[in-house]
């Protein structure tokens, strides 16, 4: 017979470890050499629905892992997006762009509104 080791992570370090992790691989990406290849990115702008994207889902787990406010979180990612921007700009072959943070932003704050009216709707239903 075999025992099976189960490990119990309280959800809000789960989270707080997802989020850790994102802000890796969104950094990763952000800061590689070439940018990604052209063949995902085949629009005209789809550069910043990935930046609209990708701050979405680090509005998301930065949420769930400490439950900022947005007036806490917006600063605390745009401070992150214009670290972001900067060291592109100091990167060969990549270039800051202010339209970037501005979609990094947006992704932010999309995810505060659709989480105002999943709230609303939720309070709506009970």
């Amino acid at each position: 017979m075999s025992k099976r080791i189960q490990i119990r992570i309280k959800p809000r370090v789960f989270w707080r470890i997802l989020f850790i992790i994102v802000v890796v691989v969104v950094s990763a990406l952000f800061v590689m050499q070439t940018p990604p290849t052209p063949s995902i990115a085949s629009f005209a702008h789809a550069d910043k629905v990935v930046h609209f994207g990708l701050f979405f889902v680090l509005a998301t787990t930065m949420h769930l892992a400490f439950r900022p406010r947005l007036w806490i979180a917006l600063p605390i990612l745009f401070v992150y997006a214009m670290g972001i921007e900067v060291a592109q700009h100091h990167i060969p072959g990549r270039g800051a762009d202010i339209w970037d943070v501005v979609a990094d932003m947006l992704g932010v704050l999309g995810f505060y509104i659709a989480r105002a009216a999943y709230k609303k709707h939720k309070k709506r239903s009970l």
